[in-house]
């Protein structure tokens, strides 16, 4: 396997979408897509919980792994107490970062005008740092 020491993902959400999907699938979709501290963190702010979404979806392609083989439920998303975002890799995103020697991640999240963002970069070598 041909393995680089940077890597990035990006992603970008339909705010109103996601909140219809939320609407018509209620708390099994939460439940599957955000761990309780995510849901704690974004207090059913549909803008937050979309960023957190873009974040898990760019963590993925950071990885190179498609949802599926990577749950939502591995990528977390959390805040610190001054809000800046961090990643907390669980259970198949933890070993694939540890596949691909993954050490260092950076988190950027934003949200305007009914869209949500997420860029991701991961950086091979050192300690498994997520």
């Amino acid at each position: 396997m041909i393995t680089t020491p940077l890597r990035t993902g990006v992603d970008l959400v339909d705010v109103i979408r996601l909140q219809g999907m939320i609407d018509d699938s209620g708390p099994d979709f939460l439940s599957s897509a955000w761990s309780p501290a995510e849901l704690r963190d974004c207090e059913g702010n549909a803008q937050r919980l979309a960023a957190r979404w873009a974040a898990k979806e760019a963590t993925m392609k950071a990885l190179d792994a498609a949802i599926g083989t990577v749950s939502p439920l591995d990528i977390e998303v959390r805040s610190s107490l001054t809000g800046a975002p961090s990643l907390t890799l669980h259970r198949a995103a933890l070993a694939r970062a540890e596949e691909l020697k993954i050490g260092h991640w950076s988190l950027a999240l934003s949200h305007e005008a009914g869209l949500a963002v997420a860029f991701v970069v991961a950086l091979a070598g050192g300690t498994n740092n997520v």
